[in-house]
């Protein structure tokens, strides 16, 4: 039996099969977007099987070809545009198109297939203006007030998705993914607001300067590895007790940002960095208005014993280790 993951060649996507593969699972990646061959590479010693097949998640007749195509035990629906401002008003109709009709499209494909376990993603963004309110942001108090395109997109794909395992009978649950960072992080054309530990990461690896807000706020982020475990223990739960899930870290991050350029520094003697009040002057975006409160994480501790192996300090050292062992992966060499 295989685990289909769409838009698995994304971020998330990457760090999700790669745990998959990493117990021993057959994985089918069905997507736009081939695999980059360093991810191949690093894949290809894990115990578990990969399978790789191009294709777009607005083709109901090939989702319902690979669907029969293949034994589907269970998905991960995660082929998605994850849009900034520009492509929100340039494409609005895509990005639409894509994160709603093409999980409808889903959706019903394993439906028709008759798989199990679906583990659908939303997002933090869903909380959009609510993120400003005193945390932390509850999935059953804190009101959903998405603000942009993208964060509406997953808080009525997140809706539709419950009305559909109602209508339909589906196994499915969603997961409020936190704002993520980590390995298999790339500027695939899809994803536009990139993190800035992935941009101080290129001026290291390029040996450029890197001139950081004076102020940063306090924001939350997980780590990639610890992301994809919380998914993990969504789809492994025999009955989840919610619909929805926050997955994050639960703790707010903000000025720890400075280890990590502390630490690619230390790794990267070329590297300089800096901090400065003049926004001119700031080359690492931070797509921060203000402070943002942290996603609660009760109901997965609470009900899986989850909890992030990987805070600050050894997320950055686990970071700096993957980038080591990954050269080309963000910067190829010339």
């Amino acid at each position: 039996m295989a685990i289909l993951v769409t838009g698995g060649a994304g971020f998330v996507g990457l760090n999700l099969v790669e745990a998959l593969l990493a117990r021993g699972e057959h994985v089918l990646v069905y997507g736009r977007e081939a695999l980059p061959p360093a991810a191949g590479a690093a894949f290809a010693p894990l115990p578990g099987r990969l399978d790789l097949v191009q294709g777009d998640v607005l083709d109901t007749a090939s989702l319902a070809a690979v669907l029969a195509r293949h034994r589907v035990s269970a998905m991960f629906p995660f082929a998605a545009i994850t849009a900034g401002p520009r492509r929100e008003a340039e494409q609005t109709e895509t990005i639409l198109q894509v994160n709603l009709i093409g999980a409808v499209n889903q959706l019903r494909a394993a439906r028709d297939a008759g798989v199990g376990r679906i583990v659908f993603p939303s997002s933090i963004a869903v909380y959009g203006e609510s993120q400003r309110l005193p945390g932390p942001m509850r999935e059953d108090s804190t009101p959903p007030v998405p603000i942009s395109v993208y964060g509406i997109t997953k808080y009525a794909g997140e809706r539709m998705a419950l009305r559909l395992r109602e209508l339909w009978g589906l196994d499915l649950v969603c997961a409020r993914i936190g704002g993520v960072f980590g390995p298999w992080e790339r500027d695939t054309g899809l994803r536009d607001l990139l993190t800035p530990h992935m941009h101080l990461a290129v001026a290291a690896l390029r040996g450029q300067a890197a001139v950081l807000p004076a102020t940063l706020f306090p924001r939350p982020w997980v780590y990639a590895r610890d992301l994809a475990r919380g998914l993990l223990l969504l789809l492994d739960a025999p009955q989840p007790r919610w619909p929805v899930y926050n997955i994050s870290s639960g703790v707010e991050w903000g000025a720890r940002i400075l280890l990590w350029a502390e630490t690619l520094a230390h790794h990267y003697p070329g590297f300089r960095w800096r901090q400065s009040a003049d926004p001119s002057e700031v080359t690492v975006p931070f797509h921060d208005d203000g402070p943002r409160a942290v996603e609660d994480i009760g109901r997965m501790r609470g009900e899986f014993g989850y909890a992030p192996a990987f805070l600050p300090e050894a997320a950055y050292a686990d970071y700096a280790r993957w980038l080591a062992a990954a050269p080309g992966y963000l910067v190829p060499a010339q």
